[in-house]
């Protein structure tokens, strides 16, 4: 599915195809900032949260603040954060500060669970505490001169990949289930893909 190239803000997201264009700008950024805009590349705008825990934890973060529903999630329908609202969380998510919540660290939540804001934090935070534990066990596996490719869960070791990987499952020429409409559900089997696709 090919996807336009001037998608450059959450506002022009309104398809899946757009999402999947933003997604590669938002990789692009995010490789990009602090080193200088290479050329070809997207202006790198200000980016806070450039590991992918942080962004994770930032995640975790922003939906707790917006669980009750007072505020503007540019919902498609209710309950459902569309292709827009999940670009505009996305962007929010650059620069809005992460606060590990060690009330969460402990939870396990499967994709198939999120039914709701609440479930996609609880999945998130999920996400953010594997992470961390594949990096500390590929850290480790590396510095024992272990082969460090032989068993990680996560294909990918910044978010900038994770963002490129996300953009990539989106946008394969395969059918992809549980994706339209964009649901809380969606979502989570969406961030669960791009944790392993290469």
């Amino acid at each position: 599915m090919p996807a336009p190239l001037n998608i450059g803000s959450w506002r022009q997201v309104k398809s899946r195809p757009d999402f999947t264009a933003y997604l590669q700008r938002l990789s692009a950024e995010c490789e990009n900032a602090g080193d200088g805009q290479a050329p070809g590349m997207p202006a790198a705008r200000h980016w806070t949260n450039r590991s992918v825990d942080g962004f994770l934890w930032a995640w975790v973060r922003l939906l707790e603040g917006r669980l009750d529903g007072t505020d503007l999630l540019y919902e498609e329908a209710p309950g459902r954060p569309g292709w827009q609202g999940l670009a505009f969380q996305l962007d929010t998510l650059r620069t809005y500060p992460p606060t590990y919540d060690r009330s969460l660290a402990g939870t396990v939540t499967e994709p198939g669970e999120v039914d709701s804001p609440h479930d996609l934090r609880l999945y998130a935070a999920t996400l953010a505490v594997d992470f961390a534990r594949d990096q500390r066990e590929t850290q480790a596996k590396t510095s024992h001169s272990e082969w460090a490719g032989d068993g990680g869960g996560w294909a990918s070791g910044t978010l900038s990949q994770i963002l490129e990987s996300w953009a990539a499952w989106l946008g394969a020429d395969v059918p992809h289930t549980h994706v339209e409409p964009v649901t809380w559900r969606s979502v989570a089997h969406q961030l669960s893909a791009a944790q392993i696709y290469e």
